[in-house]
């Protein structure tokens, strides 16, 4: 079973300068240990200003592969798009140092996103059965307690075979997207979460007592090894 802690810290800054040292420890652990490691960014306020204290990280990104949670079904210069906010803060300053595996865009040819999300699967070399896919994974977190794009009592937190998915109809605008499911999520090493204000207090609280991920998706991210929560004050207010 996964070490499942929560720390908190005093604002979202503090959030972000923390995770980032977190993420950067267990890269460069798993760089002495292995030759390489593999990161999963997420988007969201704390996970961008997270993605923005890891550019000044020693890091040997030339030994990193990066991919993205989840990203929306967008074109490829659509400011919505999660790489679009990720390259400004980090993958611009890191040049082509890491190997950064990109989600399909919608274009005029390529408009189903199921279809895009089965060609972004099939263009992945992903280590069989249970071995790790991910030795860092870094999320962020909505009200309601998703992570990526899998939302509560959606057909994608239901999936418990497929590590990719498309999403239809989200509850947040785009409407369709694609992500990585919690089987992918679970194949982590570390997951760190990070959120901040009071209005993901609920989530948290929900999260680090093991509800149903069905209802609170965080509850299904843990990690093999370690499972962190990088909270603020008002992230934690539901705590005991």
């Amino acid at each position: 079973m996964s070490a499942l802690r929560h720390l908190v810290h005093p604002d979202a800054d503090a959030v972000a300068a923390a995770a980032a040292t977190a993420v950067a420890r267990h890269l460069t652990e798993r760089i002495a240990a292995a030759g390489r490691a593999t990161l999963s960014l997420t988007g969201g306020s704390v996970g961008v200003k997270t993605a923005a204290a890891l550019a000044t990280s020693d890091v040997e990104w030339e030994r990193v592969t990066i991919f993205f949670g989840d990203e929306r079904f967008v074109s490829a210069d659509h400011a919505e798009r999660n790489d679009r906010q990720l390259d400004e803060v980090l993958l611009d300053h890191l040049g082509d140092r890491p190997t950064v595996h990109r989600w399909p865009a919608r274009t005029a040819q390529d408009a189903d996103v199921d279809a895009a999300a089965a060609q972004f699967l099939g263009s992945l070399a992903l280590p069989a059965g249970d071995a790790p896919i991910f030795d860092v994974t870094l999320l962020g977190m909505g009200p309601e307690g998703h992570i990526d794009s899998i939302f509560p009592d959606s057909p994608a937190v239901a999936e418990t075979e497929r590590l990719v998915v498309g999403v239809r109809d989200c509850p947040k605008l785009p409407p369709e997207r694609m992500t990585f499911t919690l089987p992918a999520v679970r194949r982590s090493r570390h997951v760190l979460v990070v959120a901040s204000g009071e209005g993901k207090a609920e989530a948290v609280a929900r999260g680090l007592e093991g509800a149903a991920p069905s209802d609170w998706p965080v509850a299904g991210a843990v990690g093999t090894e370690s499972t962190t929560y990088h909270l603020d004050e008002g992230a934690a207010s539901g705590l005991g």
